[in-house]
């Protein structure tokens, strides 16, 4: 729908209202008012969760802020289900009339399940309709709508919102909490030494209207605490701060000035507390709630980071440095769990394309939303993670091999690494990237896996369809969704071939899916497969 006034304000104004249609009633009728009327309606055919709104917009998007979507669900019986939906900026749905959510500014859609809706399907036809407002929005306007059973959408709430449930982290007297499907459950609020200071249950709250509140929080000392989920089946955990934060970061300032230690470890504090400093008082000038509590998230994630580097308390997930032999330095983030001690296996996870060149002011560095889901599988095989940069948008493919290899020499510097078994994942452009490396160095890796990879394009470095021959025996494994309209499912199959050509050991998986992942651990494939590699060793 077109409207002449500011794109995030046309959310409020009822388009379809003038033509005699409520919004959430929507039916055959409806779609044929539309049509006398002239109306740019039409079909839309998406086999994925996902569907880019920006591809049926038209050339210009300069009036166009409002999408209406309604679809038909048949089901054999009457039944209960759960939705899980996301959107750029806002947007509001109803099932048979009924309203179901409505989120309002929301930052972006790099969750891909916001919402976790239990809904109820009668027998034959059922209406679901959406609206949907890009905002001032000119990158990400999309909407993700994925029906599955309660129980599954309970599985992919614990991965999705793994470290995340908590709506404002950064306390004072209360925090609310979002628990997704579930609407009974408990929440225990724990100091560093695992004792409780506050504990609440909550029981029959829909938390997709309204959050559960834990209050009564003012008396306890600022500092790190951390928050535990106990759902009937799951347990999540999450770190808030209670106090004022920006006391926390300024004292960390003078801290860190006197902390004495190797080389290496006062690199890794500085860059921490550069990182730190900057999430504190981020350029952007967004006021949307999403952003802020993705604001707020960050600078508790990497903040707890930080306080246990000073503090040399045991935290899974830290900024590192490395040092080239070229003289380069540059940042990334490792993950290890501390029970692992000997013969320690290593994914290394190739970045996309990006847009800055500092690793600490990159947006990827404070993306939680993936490294969480990473690290859980990380922990649940038995490895350690590292999450590189490839210089940003400076990458070059000789580069990221230095950069690499610096960071496996700071890693066997300090941890028993099995240089036998060191790993590969990427997707997309970073699979592409991932083939390269290949080349480059084909006896470093014990295996490599690699999702929806772009085969046959390439940059300066080379397109991988044609470096074939030069990756050796490293065994592959690629999976590629069949309905993927990002990347186009014939770059795998045209590989796979390939490869089998050259007798490459090639595995290859093609699920009836998209380019997008509702369920956060879609990375899962990759650990089973290099642990199988390992298991036949």
């Amino acid at each position: 729908m077109s409207q002449k006034i500011e794109p995030s304000r046309s959310f409020f104004i009822e388009d379809l209202k003038p033509y005699g249609i409520e919004e959430g009633i929507f039916d055959e009728e409806s779609f044929k008012i539309l049509q006398k009327q002239g109306l740019n309606s039409f079909l839309v055919r998406e086999p994925s969760s996902n569907i880019r709104m920006f591809k049926y917009a038209g050339d210009s998007i300069d009036n166009k802020s409002n999408f209406y979507l309604a679809a038909k669900i048949k089901s054999p019986i009457n039944q209960d289900v759960a939705l899980i939906i996301d959107g750029s900026n806002s947007y509001a749905a109803w099932l048979n009339g009924e309203k179901l959510v409505e989120v309002r500014e929301k930052y972006s859609n790099v969750k891909q399940g916001d919402r976790f809706l239990n809904v109820s399907l009668k027998k034959g036809v059922n209406i679901l309709f959406v609206k949907i407002n890009r905002g001032t929005n000119e990158i990400s306007w999309d909407l993700i709508a994925h029906l599955t059973t309660r129980t599954e959408s309970k599985r992919i709430f614990s991965i999705n919102y793994s470290r995340d449930f908590v709506l404002n982290p950064i306390v004072d007297d209360s925090f609310g909490i979002y628990t997704g499907p579930y609407t009974s459950g408990q929440v225990e609020v724990m100091d560093l030494n695992d004792s409780i200071v506050a504990s609440c249950r909550f029981d029959d709250q829909n938390t997709n209207i309204n959050p559960f509140t834990i209050s009564g929080l003012s008396d306890l000392e600022e500092g790190y605490y951390k928050t535990l989920l106990k759902l009937d089946d799951y347990r999540v955990e999450e770190t808030i701060y209670k106090g004022d934060y920006n006391k926390f970061v300024e004292l960390s300032k003078e801290f860190v000035d006197t902390v004495k230690g190797s080389a290496a470890y006062l690199e890794d504090l500085t860059s921490a507390m550069y990182l730190v400093n900057y999430i504190n008082f981020p350029p952007e000038d967004i006021t949307s709630p999403s952003y802020i509590r993705f604001e707020n998230k960050s600078k508790v994630y990497w903040g707890y980071s930080l306080f246990c580097m000073l503090q040399q308390r045991d935290n899974p997930t830290q900024i590192m440095t490395y040092n080239d032999h070229k003289g380069n330095t540059g940042d990334f983030i490792l993950h290890i769990d501390s029970a692992l001690k000997q013969k320690i296996p290593l994914v290394i996870v190739m970045p996309h394309k990006h847009n800055d060149t500092l690793f600490l002011t990159d947006w990827y560095a404070r993306h939680f939303d993936q490294i969480e889901p990473d690290n859980l599988l990380a922990d649940e095989y038995g490895f350690a993670l590292v999450r590189a940069y490839a210089h940003g948008k400076n990458y070059t493919a000789a580069t990221t091999k230095s950069e690499i290899d610096a960071v496996i020499n700071r890693l066997a510097s300090e941890y028993d690494i099995d240089n036998q078994n060191i790993f590969i994942i990427g997707d997309c452009e970073a699979g592409r990237r991932v083939f390269v490396q290949l080349t480059l160095t084909p006896d470093r890796f014990a295996a490599c896996a690699v999702k929806a990879p772009i085969t046959l394009t390439g940059g300066e470095d080379g397109v991988p369809i044609n470096l074939i021959p030069a990756m050796k025996g490293t065994p592959i494994l690629i999976k590629h969704g069949a309905y993927d309209t990002h990347v186009s499912v014939e770059h795998s199959r045209r590989f796979v071939a390939e490869a089998k050509k050259h007798q490459l050991p090639i595995e290859y998986i093609e699920p009836k899916r998209g380019h997008v992942y509702v369920c956060g651990d879609h990375n899962r494939f990759a650990f089973e497969f290099f642990r199988k590699i390992i298991s036949n060793q």
